[in-house]
């Protein structure tokens, strides 16, 4: 999969994003019937049914990786982990 890669900032946008969906989710569970969005992917602004990241070793470009996975567009982007 080629991957683009993102600043940190936007790591550190979407984790934020990805916390005030789940506490919209736990706040509004009894009175909502459906989940809150999530992130849109930032290469085709589909929303994806699923945002999945993990710390990929080895590296790219000799630097720790946060690898970020969007589905079912099946896009992903990489953020050097140290940003």
């Amino acid at each position: 999969m080629d991957r683009v890669r993102m600043a940190g900032a936007w790591l550190a946008d979407l984790t934020a994003a990805l916390l005030c969906r789940e506490e919209e989710l736990l706040l509004g569970v009894l009175q909502q019937p459906d989940y809150p969005a999530l992130v849109a992917c930032p290469i085709c602004d589909e929303g994806p049914e699923s945002v999945v990241s993990r710390v990929e070793d080895p590296t790219i470009d000799g630097r720790r990786v946060v690898l970020v996975d969007f589905k079912p567009c099946r896009h992903g982007v990489w953020v050097a982990a140290d940003e």
